[in-house]
């Protein structure tokens, strides 16, 4: 390089230091601040290299805790103002939505070397080291002073006007004249609906938000709110009663007189901890009349702090809560039929059906038309939890059970539905549920009792249930998958299936896989009829119902007694891992074509899958006769160098 070329660009660099303007250089350090993770960089800033190691210690404290609260993307520079080597800038953090975050954030700088370093205390110019620079401790004071009075001034009025555009967002989600003209009952359902909706304009306009002047509880009103709309980690509690989308909630009484009213909410969020049995609570919630005339509601103090308050747990007996609440609980079965009217269906198995799809539901909505929550309060409260515990058992984020119909047995007008409650650990374990139904007047639904030892004593022929189930769970202790996978003794052949079979009942294999429908997997599955057998298959389906990823085909493989479909299978999301290729052997059975998915063969990337594969020819050795492991190896090796070309193009985004 030239001397010249060396002159020009170390000018360049100096020009691009000088002209970064004081409030560029507030902004990048305070953004840098920001969040738990936020880095603070004392080396960067104006700060004296006397400061004492205790003194470094208190800043770098105080600016972590200013970082946990910045939020980068909403910053932007107000004003600054520039003394010669010494400058001040106002920073603005404002969220429209959020009225009570509005912060005014004021930064010292000092310009040193030509580049204008912030000073490490906010609002000041302390531990800068100015005091002993002649003439610059007088202008560093007066800076401050602007700073402070500046910093007031742009606070009140950013306010304001964040205030105006969220009062515009409220109107737009309550008319003035309907809010006079409802109901503290109406007002409340409002709130839910809002709530529910995360409508943060829509839930504040309904406590006082539209009133002139704001009530006085305002402030603590709208920060409890917005805390509730974007909290991160342990969920509090009492606000998911009324928000979370997965729960239920009906408003049971309302007392009303002239210028107070109480609304009393029963919910049930059995998704609120998965350690906890579920059982509906009571909420209640107070309203006044504003000057106006409209109700606003008065948020209770276990919504306004920050950490939820522990509910008194409820249990089946009702003898745990006061008399009052106790009597409140018992209405919910009845408010929840009104709003949700009973589903029928014409034979057992239809009712069994329908009802294992409403436990996989997201919501519990489907679910609570397939009970029967008639007759007296207290058992159809109970009945309603203990459908929430099943509920609850399929969305474990740890270990989900999903619901298998394995037989259901009718007698007159009363059936059972024996269950297996599959878990991908361990999925060979026998963990069987029977649900009772109940012929009425419009159809099968479920009995009073639903399940166990309650729906037994609700049935009208208990004794011929209690004997056919009793049989049919030691029926299915040992494997209590007998009668869903195909079970082969061998398999003929020049038996493969056509590529259209193969295909066709791959895809619909792998679409039971995503849907979480274990029968429907199972169905079209296949094993050889020996122990090891059931046991691979549901060792493998746990695998990919863990995984729930539906793949691509890639290509079709036909040999002797073979068909085999070559996939692509990417990682769940959150995982870097490499996709997978497996290949899924098909073949024909007197049911139809199956996937004889108790091997598992994959394109072997690592030496324990190629364990793995070998464990697999050795299977089909034991079980067939010589020349099957052959076919099958030729089919394999199409599919990895299928697999191979495959992955040599990358993955599908990048191509």
């Amino acid at each position: 390089m030239s001397f010249r070329a060396a002159v020009l660009i170390l000018g360049f660099r100096a020009a691009a230091l000088a002209a970064e303007s004081p409030g560029d250089a507030a902004l990048s350090f305070v953004r840098g601040l920001a969040g738990e993770q936020g880095v603070v960089r004392l080396e960067q800033s104006a700060l004296d290299g006397g400061t004492t190691e205790k003194r470094r210690g208190e800043i770098e404290s105080r600016l972590k805790r200013l970082g946990r609260g910045i939020r980068p993307d909403e910053l932007r520079v107000l004003e600054e103002k520039i003394d010669g080597e010494l400058a001040a800038v106002l920073l603005a953090q404002v969220n429209v939505n959020d009225v009570a975050s509005v912060q005014v954030h004021a930064i010292g700088l000092v310009r040193s070397e030509d580049r204008w370093r912030p000073a490490p205390v906010p609002a000041s110019f302390d531990s800068t080291g100015l005091s002993f620079r002649p003439g610059l401790l007088q202008r560093a004071r007066d800076l401050e002073t602007w700073m402070l009075h500046a910093r007031g001034r742009h606070w009140v009025r950013l306010k304001n006007d964040a205030f105006a555009l969220l009062r515009d967002a409220m109107l737009k989600e309550s008319d003035l004249d309907e809010l006079h003209e409802s109901t503290p009952e109406q007002v409340v359902a409002d709130f839910l609906a809002a709530l529910r909706a995360r409508s943060l304009p829509g839930a504040l306009a309904l406590v006082g938000g539209l009133e002139h002047p704001l009530p006085p509880e305002w402030d603590d009103s709208l920060v409890a709110i917005k805390r509730a709309f974007t909290a991160s980690g342990e969920p509090h509690r009492e606000w998911r009663l009324l928000s979370a989308p997965d729960a239920l909630r009906e408003i049971v009484l309302s007392g009303v007189d002239d210028t107070d009213a109480v609304v009393s909410i029963v919910a049930l969020d059995p998704a609120a901890d998965w350690r906890e049995r579920p059982s509906a609570r009571v909420m209640h919630v107070s309203l006044n009349r504003a000057k106006g005339g409209s109700w606003r509601i008065l948020l209770p103090q276990v919504l306004l702090d920050p950490v939820g308050r522990e509910l008194g747990r409820v249990d089946e007996r009702l003898d745990e809560v006061d008399a009052f609440d106790a009597e409140l609980l018992t209405r919910f079965p009845e408010k929840l039929r009104e709003r949700i009217p009973a589903a029928c269906e014409a034979t057992p198995r239809a009712a069994a059906e329908a009802l294992l799809k409403a436990f996989r539901e997201p919501g519990l909505e489907s679910l609570i038309a397939r009970l029967d929550l008639s007759g007296e309060a207290a058992p159809a409260l109970a009945t309603l939890h203990r459908a929430a515990r099943i509920w609850q058992r399929c969305r474990r984020p740890d270990d989900a059970a999903m619901p298998v119909l394995l037989d259901v047995h009718e007698v007159g007008d009363d059936a059972c539905v024996l269950v297996q409650m599959f878990s991908a650990k361990p999925p060979d374990k026998a963990s069987l549920e029977a649900f009772f139904l109940r012929r009425g007047s419009a159809g099968w639904t479920t009995s009073p009792g639903l399940t166990r030892a309650s729906g037994l004593g609700q049935s009208l022929q208990a004794e011929g249930i209690r004997g056919w189930l009793a049989a049919a769970r030691k029926a299915r202790e040992r494997d209590w998958s007998v009668g869903l996978p195909t079970r082969l003794g061998g398999i003929a052949a020049d038996s493969a299936p056509s590529e259209a079979e193969a295909r066709r009942v791959v895809e619909e294999w792998r679409a039971a896989i995503v849907d979480g429908d274990v029968r429907g997997m199972l169905v079209r599955s296949a094993c050889f009829d020996d122990h090891a057998g059931a046991s691979r298959l549901l060792r493998n389906s746990g695998y990919e119902l863990q995984a729930r990823q539906r793949g691509e085909i890639i290509g079709c493989h036909r040999s002797g007694r073979w068909a085999a479909i070559s996939m692509r299978v990417p990682p769940v999301p959150g995982d870097d891992s490499a996709d997978a290729y497996p290949l899924h052997i098909v073949i024909a059975s007197d049911e139809g074509p199956r996937v004889l998915s108790e091997l598992d063969l994959f394109d072997p990337l690592t030496r324990g899958r190629d364990f793995l594969n070998r464990r697999v020819w050795e299977r089909i050795a034991a079980r067939l006769p010589d020349g099957a492991r052959g076919e099958l190896e030729a089919v394999f090796d199409k599919h990895r160098a299928l697999a191979a070309a495959d992955r040599a193009k990358g993955p599908p985004s990048s191509q």
